[in-house]
């Protein structure tokens, strides 16, 4: 899958005469999929992670949580496996962090998100 080349930040990357660049990143793929809330996106509701339903919520349960990081993972086409997730929720900084380890066919990654929800409500 092509898609457009972001930053860290999720701001297009753009080259030095300011051109955006394509890329096939699976890990990038893989951290879009773990950014993008649940109902995001208004032509697929359906779509994106359900961290106002699950994660931000009075006792969360962090087996599900897991369970639902890896179909995330899985849900991106070059993704064969998840070897290991670490997921940990900081209710004084209100930030969750997701560090999830996957493989493809070719090699193995490692792609670790952070979430900020002071913002939202």
């Amino acid at each position: 899958m092509i898609d457009l080349k972001l930053t860290k930040d999720g701001d297009l990357e753009l080259t030095m005469k300011g051109d955006v660049s394509p890329t096939q990143s699976v890990c990038q793929a893989v951290r879009i999929r773990l950014l993008w809330f649940l109902g995001e996106w208004r032509l697929g509701p359906e779509l994106g992670f359900p961290y106002f339903e699950e994660v931000f919520v009075k006792n969360p349960s962090d087996t599900k949580i897991k369970h639902l990081i890896r179909e995330t993972v899985m849900s991106v086409d070059e993704v064969t496996d998840v070897e290991s997730i670490d997921f940990s929720l900081d209710n004084r900084t209100r930030s969750a962090s997701i560090s999830v380890v996957f493989c493809t066919d070719e090699d193995t990654y490692t792609e670790e998100v952070k979430i900020q929800w002071q913002h939202t409500a």
